[in-house]
This record gives C-alpha cells, structure tokens and sequence, in this order.
C-alpha cells in the first residue's frame, strides 16, 4: 500500500549533483524524520523513494530499467503506453499536466497575457498548468494539492549550479549519476548540437525560467524549503542539514 501524502512530511527528491554530495546527511534526515519521499527521473543509485515521478520520457527510456517495485510509480500523462511498459508492468498513477512555454509577457499588467504561465491546479480537469522546466517544481504543487503538511526539496541544484569550466572540464556534473553536461543527454536535439558555452547559456536561461516557477508556486499559496545548496537562493534554508 502507497505511503500518504495527506498530512504527512514530504521531501522531494531531485537528481541534481547535490543529492550525492550530501546523500549521508539526506538519508539521516529521512530516518530521522519519518518523511515520505517524491523521487524524480533518475534516482535510485542514491535511494528508493517512497512515490517515483518520472516526468520525463527520454530519460525513462534511457534508464527506466532502474525502477524500483518498492515505490509507488508516477508517470507524466504524455507517457505513451508502449514506453512504460517496457521497464513497468504493474499499475501507476498518471499526472495530468500541459507544456507551456514561458511567455515573456506573463508578468506584464499591460498585456493580454499576462499571467498565462502562472503554475496552477485546475481541479475540474485534475490537470496541473504551468511551465515545468523542471519535474521537481512540478511533483511541489502536485504534493501541495495532496495536501502536504510541509514540503522540503534536496537535489534541486540548478543546472548552472556549477561553472561552465568545471561542467566542461568533467570537474562536476549537473546531475548525480555523471560528471560534465548530463543535461544534454536528454535535451531536445536543438540544444544537444550546441557547443558547450552555448549550452550553458541555454542552462542559465533555463535555471531562470525555473527559478520564476518556483516564485509563482510560493505566490500560489505553496510553502516549500530547498535544504539543499541550490541557484534558487531565495528558497534555500541551510540550517536545516546544517549546511553551510
């Protein structure tokens, strides 16, 4: 039987490179806490999460051979159903969302537009609206309206957490399971053939758009905390895993 969501400490688990660098402090806080834990995308070299979110198709199918029987299994609703069941053939939960793309008119009063990416639940359609750069900002509105008692996020790192120099020198990574620019091994084509210093440009855009939904999902309503160090400063809070 799934763990609940209702009610109960929720920590939400991203696979940025932090998550491994600080894994020994993450699993003594979930021991210690009796948190039920949201795992997105690629996780499971790390830890088993109580609910697994796989939000993203390409990577699902690049390693989805790695889930796990032990987690409640969660996919995006633009999974087709051949992709799942060659790694999953038990039953899963389904989340309903769109995939907008960030309108630079969205906070702009004058325009017609504006407010038109604000991440949203839409209860009559059960479908979550917004734009999702990233599944973790995603799996905190969605553990909201599961009515959390209260959301934490580690491994939310940005992907321009690190420097161009030390992603292409293989110093770091921008994920915890490879060291350089993991995030090109699921980008859209468009962004894989960019060269390395376009490539990070495109991440800085992105970690901005990501770190604008976070803003809007806080101004919905939503408390969270990332406990882990992270580009997202305003909603980083270090004492929790004492980190400094």
């Amino acid at each position: 039987m799934a763990k609940k969501i209702k009610n109960y400490h929720i920590l939400i688990v991203c696979p940025g490179s932090n998550l491994l660098k600080y894994q020994d402090d993450i699993k003594s806080f979930i021991k210690e806490n009796n948190v039920v834990t949201v795992g997105i995308n690629r996780i499971n070299s790390i830890l088993i999460p109580d609910y697994h979110l796989w939000m993203d198709a390409k990577v699902y199918r690049k390693w989805g051979r790695e889930i796990n029987k032990k987690s409640t299994i969660v996919f995006g609703n633009h999974f087709k159903k051949n992709d799942i069941k060659k790694y999953w053939k038990g039953d899963y939960e389904v989340i309903k969302y769109s995939k907008q793309k960030w309108s630079k008119y969205n906070n702009d009063l004058t325009s017609s537009k504006y407010g038109i990416n604000n991440p949203i639940y839409d209860k009559k359609r059960n479908k979550f609206c917004g734009v999702f750069r990233t599944a973790g900002s995603l799996a905190i509105l969605w553990s909201y309206v599961k009515k959390a008692k209260t959301i934490k996020v580690v491994g939310m790192d940005g992907y321009s957490y690190h420097s161009n120099k030390e992603l292409l020198e293989g110093i770091e990574g921008q994920h915890c399971y490879f060291k350089g620019y993991t995030d090109k091994l699921t980008a859209a084509w468009k962004y894989r053939k960019l060269k390395d210093d376009k490539f990070y440009k495109h991440t800085l855009k992105k970690d901005k758009v990501v770190y604008e939904t976070l803003k809007l999902i806080k101004k919905y309503g939503v408390d969270f905390q990332i406990i882990t160090p992270t580009v997202y400063n305003d909603f980083y809070n270090g004492d929790i895993l004492n980190i400094r």
